[in-house]
């Protein structure tokens, strides 16, 4: 990639991104934000880039299965830079009907160009014109196959697909995987310590964003982007990005103001921040996390949403000094995880993931589970989350504790459950372990359990 070209529109700089996810092995979210910050393009065009980005790297398998038909040598033999032309052009063609086909094709054809040579800019010309010419013949399996519809058409690893139908009827599974195809607008959480929710919800209105309420977290706004108010109101400290999932565990914890809480694997602060809300600044909270980068990102998020009861702790959390043991009044471990419940907000996470990524993160997190346990004061609590879906790492890793430690036992999240709207959702909050599903949720899937521990 040469790095001395001049990005010159929106197409472009997807493009750039893209290299970057193959090239430097880095996170979507991560390359689209280092892009968008690098060069000047105006909120229409940012839309586009990110739809661009992260439609392309979801649709991958999709995209691949029909480039593979329409070329004569093998896709992966391509440069790179081609290859996502091809991508990121097809995927306009296939899903964004609002682009004119004849504008996508010119400009795949413009940037092949200045990323390649005549023949290459020949190559990608004929393949996208021949797709145009004979779409009907280029199709994707339908349910009739539901492994191949799945992992080609809905565009997921063959080994996921096969995890989730083993554990789920077709239906769930086919709803699962759609509901993180789709774009939903940017979660972001209020920050009640400097103005409301309604009085945050009228400065994004004013400014031209699309708001509406979460249907949860009395915290939570759903925000499409577009109005450009977003990055001064995140500079100012008024709101956090933060998925409607993730916001309901700081409620299920449910601490009381003037306590003393542990959050473990704290980094980038998210949690913390919102229970120094929920508990008005009052108390003290010692965010762990065992890598220095990141807990910076937990000073940056205190100082500016001014949660100053929050100290970040760079450290293990299996192994906490010895002035923490029975410390915490509420000890917070949301726990390293295969992270199949978030799927749709990071892009690229499913062709990261490997089946030994289940074992091995409820292994650790486990393993982080008996720590916290040392951590927390008799009478106090213990809350367990993740944002994965699979049963070895939550019920599993509860049962397995639950086992080896009597002097815990499940504890009522009432909070929580007035947060949520159906019966089941509430018994089994009351309960004390729920799991919060795409398909039966429309939110994350994540995982949360509170256990108490005895006098």
């Amino acid at each position: 990639m040469n790095n001395k070209r001049v990005m010159r529109n929106a197409r472009e700089a997807a493009l750039i991104a893209l290299l970057k996810i193959e090239q430097e092995q880095a996170y979507a979210n991560l390359a689209l934000r280092q892009v968008l910050s690098g060069y000047p393009l105006n909120a229409a065009d940012k839309r586009l880039v990110s739809e661009l980005v992260y439609g392309t790297v979801r649709m991958r398998a999709a995209l691949d299965h029909i480039l593979c038909g329409l070329l004569t040598r093998p896709l992966l033999k391509l440069d790179a830079a081609i290859r996502h032309i091809l991508r990121l052009s097809l995927y306009q063609l296939l899903y964004m009907e609002r682009i004119p086909d004849s504008a996508a094709v010119h400009q795949a054809v413009e940037m092949a160009k200045r990323y390649g040579h005549k023949g290459t800019a020949s190559l990608v010309n004929g393949v996208l014109r021949g797709y145009l010419r004979q779409r009907q013949q280029y199709t994707l399996p339908d349910r009739t196959d539901i492994r191949a519809y799945l992992s080609v058409t809905l565009s997921y690893p063959l080994w996921l697909a096969d995890y989730l139908l083993a554990r789920w009827p077709q239906e769930q599974v086919i709803d699962f995987c759609l509901y993180h195809n789709r774009h939903q607008g940017l979660d972001v959480r209020v920050n009640t310590l400097r103005l409301s929710r309604g009085d945050l919800r009228r400065e994004l209105t004013a400014a031209n964003h699309t708001v509406q309420e979460g249907a949860y977290a009395p915290e939570a706004l759903l925000v499409q982007e577009g109005g450009g108010a977003l990055p001064a109101l995140l500079a100012e400290g008024k709101l956090l990005f933060q998925g409607q999932a993730s916001q309901l565990i700081a409620h299920a914890l449910d601490p009381a103001p003037g306590s003393k809480i542990i959050d473990l694997c704290a980094a980038p602060g998210g949690k913390a921040t919102h229970l120094a809300q929920l508990i008005q600044n009052r108390g003290e909270i010692i965010a762990v996390d065992v890598h220095p980068h990141r807990s910076r990102l937990i000073e940056d998020n205190v100082r500016r949403l001014g949660a100053t009861i929050v100290t970040p702790l760079v450290a293990d959390g299996r192994a906490l000094p010895a002035q923490y043991h029975s410390y915490a009044d509420y000890v917070l471990l949301d726990a390293p995880c295969s992270g199949l419940g978030v799927l749709g907000s990071r892009a690229d996470a499913r062709w990261r993931k490997q089946p030994a990524d289940i074992q091995e993160m409820a292994g650790l997190s486990l393993e982080l589970l008996h720590a916290a346990a040392a951590y927390v004061k008799p009478g106090g609590y213990l809350c367990y989350s993740t944002c994965t879906i699979t049963e070895e790492e939550n019920t599993g890793n509860i049962e397995r504790f639950l086992a080896a430690r009597p002097d815990f036992h499940p504890a009522p999240m009432r909070k929580l459950a007035q947060l949520l709207p159906q019966a089941e959702d509430k018994r089994m909050a009351l309960a004390g372990a729920i799991q919060l599903l795409p398909q039966r949720h429309n939110l994350e899937g994540f995982f949360i359990s509170r256990m108490k521990k005895s006098d």
